[in-house]
């Protein structure tokens, strides 16, 4: 399932990400995460400017999860959400 679920994002993310980028998202990474032996999950992080964009977000979000409907019922999804604030950000890209 991992994999058709990693497949559906490197065909739909690029779209997905040009229109959440438009109503603030900064950053989507998509990483897998591996457990124990022969385990492994896939984390999803957004980053936005602030909570507005936050709202704009996740409204396009819930309707791209309702027009692909049919994709995610094919998939098992485990999840869990956790709000955040950065306490230290090392950037080696930051400008000085």
């Amino acid at each position: 399932e991992m994999e058709i679920y990693l497949a559906f994002f490197e065909e739909k993310g690029p779209a997905l990400f040009d229109k959440l980028s438009k109503c603030g998202l900064n950053r989507w990474r998509i990483s897998r995460v591996w457990n124990k032996e022969g385990k492994f999950s896939i984390s999803l992080l957004y980053e936005y400017q602030d909570e507005k964009a936050f709202q704009r977000c996740r409204q396009l979000n819930d309707k791209f999860v309702e027009d692909n409907a049919e994709f995610y019922r094919k998939v098992t999804l485990k999840r869990n959400s956790y709000r955040t604030i950065n306490i230290l950000d090392f950037d080696g890209n930051a400008a000085d």
